[in-house]
């Protein structure tokens, strides 16, 4: 019974119709983005992930994947995090034509896919202006970001937010928005966004060994998370700089004066550049070796691969 998934939303909803749905749809970052909602709207409201039969909830969130395995409503809000090709933006914008209000990624979202939205409730937000809701960063440290998030009336409203990475504040930027369409109170909002830490592998920290620090960056690898981690670490006070990833391909030349080393798990290929910052290893074991004899207090590891759990835990 392939659609059973489909089919059981669709009973509980029309079971349950002051149950409201939200819709996170997305090439990549929706795990972020549901992380967030869920801990900003249940400050307030019971939400659950996808529906419970034991839970009447204020709000179901659903993650959707496909077109072909979803239910047929009117979502009361739809997430658009990413996009990447035409043929997803006119999936993803099909499904937020459909619904009640819509908040959009602007920074992920290439302006060129804007054609396809035909819903006029919608909602931006990014990293700065012309976006509805972004977060104007103060301070930033180990701890995360100290500054105000503002709102299409142009408020200012102070925030502390305990993540690393500017894209990783725009999923905190769209909980906001969407929190405040709900009709939240304020302080309610701000705790929630408290509540909001890194998932693991997405610039989560950890002490490492001789009081060096550990950015675990490893759950989605491509050259552009390489190189946002580290326009993130940059930014840091830190010894030394290093990042751990498999292929020099993944590493702009541009971030190599930001780095005191670049460590590659695998062989050197042909068009590898020769810089006596980089070093290959073909094991773990001995990448271990040499990441080890380098840390140091207040250094920085940031970790753009998987390791097995025995490195991971010798490491931190």
């Amino acid at each position: 019974m392939p659609f059973w998934p489909r089919r059981r939303v669709e009973r509980f909803l029309k079971k349950h119709p002051e149950t409201r749905t939200i819709v996170v749809a997305g090439a990549f970052g929706r795990k972020s983005a549901i992380r967030a909602l869920g801990l900003t709207l249940g400050q307030r409201f019971t939400v659950t992930m996808g529906v419970n039969p034991k839970i009447v909830p204020d709000f179901v969130i659903l993650d959707y994947k496909s077109s072909l395995d979803f239910p047929a409503i009117t979502p009361d809000a739809v997430v658009i995090t990413s996009c990447r090709t035409d043929a997803q933006a006119q999936q993803f914008f099909a499904l937020a034509n459909q619904a009640k209000a819509v908040f959009v990624n602007y920074n992920d979202v290439p302006q060129e896919f804007a054609k396809y939205l035909q819903n006029p409730e919608v909602t931006t937000y990014g990293d700065d202006l012309p976006a509805h809701f972004y977060f104007e960063e103060q301070a930033f440290s180990i701890e995360g970001y100290a500054g105000d998030m503002v709102n299409p009336e142009r408020e200012h409203i102070p925030m502390q937010v305990r993540v690393l990475g500017e894209h990783n504040l725009r999923p905190i930027a769209m909980a906001v928005a969407v929190a405040e369409h709900f009709g939240m109170q304020r302080g309610d909002i701000l705790k929630g966004v408290m509540d909001i830490t890194p998932l693991r592998g997405r610039m989560s920290p950890a002490k490492g060994l001789r009081g060096s620090i550990i950015i675990d960056d490893s759950a989605y690898i491509s050259a552009q998370s390489v190189h946002q981690g580290i326009q993130t670490i940059e930014e840091l006070e830190a010894a030394a700089k290093m990042v751990v990833t498999d292929s020099t391909q993944k590493v702009d030349p541009k971030d190599y004066d930001r780095l005191t080393d670049i460590v590659i798990l695998g062989k050197k290929d042909a068009n590898a550049p020769d810089n006596p910052k980089i070093h290959y290893f073909d094991r773990e074991i001995e990448l271990l070796h040499y990441v080890g004899s380098r840390l140091e207090p207040g250094g920085i590891v940031l970790l753009e691969i998987p390791l097995p759990e025995i490195i991971e835990s010798y490491m931190w």
